[in-house]
């Protein structure tokens, strides 16, 4: 015997099957990466608020506000934590060292908590970001620090490697003057020696400065005014491939370096004519007047280069 279902109260059975109206889905919220970067460039953890990430922006900030009260403690207390450092048996060259290398990780920690609200905005976005429509922004950024115009123009791995540079200029730059200015109360020793390793390589690398910062305005002056350089570094590299495959390397390569070579070569001429138009004997007796000086200041390091360096110097401008 078949069973047969009856329904007793049609109405209200159906009233209980009907489905509820299908909620709208929630629109996804694309961030700006460049706008992420920048604020967190001007301000630790400002992109990070803007990501909606208020945890992380929260701690940066703490940090920054520590960075910031140690800072004036110090120079206010300056006398007093000199006798507490030598209460410690601390010698100034230690305390020196362990400046500098706290002055350098924060440099690293300001470009990478940018590059992180970057990043973090970057994924929030559905489609790639193209970077902004402006021509004049990346440029001046990268003025002011190198590797900045890169992000604005949607190179983030661009903008990481000049940002990288930028970090060893800023901390060249300080550096520099700074261990010229206390050179003379760090005692002779193991840690003096180290530090004036760290001044070499600043010295040395300082020479490279201007060019890092016009070079880094250049490309992301060239760059916004062209949409198809804003693509991903890879398919930019297939395509340069391509490219040379169809058309060879001089018409289908140099074209699109061209105006980067023709820079490199004005940069060049212009130092070559700089230098010709020098007295004879100038660098010679710039850097032998440079090496006498840290010599007397009992440097040993950047003096022997400089002594080497003289002899080739006097024979390229010969």
């Amino acid at each position: 015997m078949e069973k047969v279902w009856e329904i007793k109260d049609p109405d209200n059975y159906l009233k209980s099957r009907k489905t509820g109206r299908p909620r709208a889905a929630v629109p996804r919220i694309e961030r700006n990466p460049a706008r992420a970067y920048t604020l967190s460039l001007l301000l630790w953890g400002a992109g990070q608020s803007y990501n909606e990430e208020h945890g992380k922006a929260l701690v940066f900030q703490v940090l920054l506000i520590a960075l910031f009260v140690g800072t004036v403690v110090a120079v206010i207390f300056n006398d007093q934590l000199l006798l507490f450092l030598q209460a410690r048996h601390i010698p100034p060259s230690q305390s020196f060292l362990f400046g500098e290398f706290l002055f350098f990780g924060l440099l690293v920690f300001w470009i990478s908590n940018a590059g992180d609200a970057y990043r973090t905005a970057a994924r929030s976005r559905s489609t790639r970001f193209p970077g902004i429509h402006n021509h004049v922004y990346p440029c001046l950024c990268s003025l002011l620090v190198p590797g900045w115009g890169q992000f604005l123009n949607g190179q983030p791995i661009k903008g990481a490697f000049f940002s990288a540079m930028s970090v060893l200029a800023f901390f060249a730059i300080v550096s520099i003057p700074v261990t010229l200015l206390f050179w003379p109360s760090l005692e002779a020793s193991d840690t003096r020696s180290v530090v004036e390793a760290i001044f070499t390589v600043a010295a040395l690398y300082a020479p490279l400065i201007p060019f890092l910062w016009l070079f880094s305005a250049y490309d992301a002056l060239k760059v916004s005014l062209d949409e198809l350089k804003k693509e991903s570094l890879w398919e930019r590299i297939k395509a340069a491939n391509n490219r040379r495959r169809a058309h060879g390397w001089v018409r289908g390569v140099f074209p699109q370096i061209r105006s980067t070579l023709v820079l490199m070569l004005f940069l060049i001429a212009l130092s070559l004519i700089i230098s010709r138009t020098l007295p004879a004997g100038f660098y010679a007796d710039l850097l032998g007047a440079v090496s006498t000086g840290l010599r007397r200041q009992g440097m040993v390091i950047l003096p022997e280069i400089i002594d080497r360096a003289v002899p080739v110097i006097a024979h390229l401008r010969d």
